[in-house]
């Protein structure tokens, strides 16, 4: 079996996990947990945000995340675990982390901050490790 780092704080609950990342930048837009088989498990949005991808799109994307993950991971043996992915469009960056070996957290940000400061923060709230700074960032 895998491990990840970020199996250390499993007491979380994905619920609970996402409200975390909502509130953790102003420029998150939406995050969701997907399963193996690319199916969201637990999803939030920010308010007053439409979804730039229609309900079919979302649904693939969340199919390639996944089987990008997969495919990650089986190059563990020569590269070493995959701590995110992050994927950079015109309108949104897309940041891939997964949470444990059953469970990939998507994170869609738009263009407005740092990727660093969010993927920060997002890898501190699911470790749990409270030592780093994960106060949001500015708020606009």
């Amino acid at each position: 079996m895998l491990s990840y780092i970020t199996e250390i704080n499993m007491s979380m609950s994905y619920s609970k996990l996402l409200e975390k990342v909502m509130n953790c930048e102003s420029y998150v837009r939406y995050a969701v947990v997907l399963n193996t088989e690319g199916k969201p498990i637990e999803q939030k949005i920010k308010d007053d945000i439409e979804n730039f991808l229609p309900t079919a799109q979302m649904e693939i994307s969340f199919k390639h995340a996944t089987n990008a993950w997969k495919f990650r991971n089986s190059m563990i043996e020569f590269l070493g675990k995959s701590k995110y992915v992050l994927a950079v469009y015109e309108n949104v960056r897309r940041i891939a982390i997964p949470i444990n070996n059953d469970h990939l957290l998507l994170v869609i940000v738009d263009n407005r901050g740092g990727q660093k400061d969010v993927v920060e923060r997002v890898l501190a709230i699911i470790s749990g490790d409270y030592t780093k700074q994960i106060s949001p960032g500015p708020q606009n």
